[in-house]
């Protein structure tokens, strides 16, 4: 049998650093989306980007996750008042 060489992917986390070792060994997996796909179960996110999550639930990874949200639409109705300053009454355009 000749030497080959192979490529793989493992999984750290870009917070704090934590393999994924789910059984204290480390996976190997061929793609990133085989990736994705077998880690999901156990909490962890892997973005488009190739950023890894564990499912650590602490402030740091939460800030982390909300980070990938886009920004709160916001909604003014003609004639509504701003929630920003509901103290001045805005003219109707």
């Amino acid at each position: 049998m000749p030497v080959t060489t192979h490529t793989c992917l493992t999984l750290a986390c870009d917070v704090c650093g934590a393999k994924y070792e789910p059984d204290d060994y480390t996976v190997h997996f061929a793609t990133l989306v085989e990736a994705r796909d077998c880690t999901r179960i156990d909490g962890w996110t892997i973005t488009a980007d190739r950023k890894v999550y564990c499912g650590t639930d602490d402030d740091d990874h939460q800030t982390a996750l909300d980070a990938l949200m886009p920004p709160e639409p916001t909604i003014q109705v003609a004639g509504q008042l701003d929630f920003e300053d509901d103290t001045q009454p805005q003219p109707p355009t």
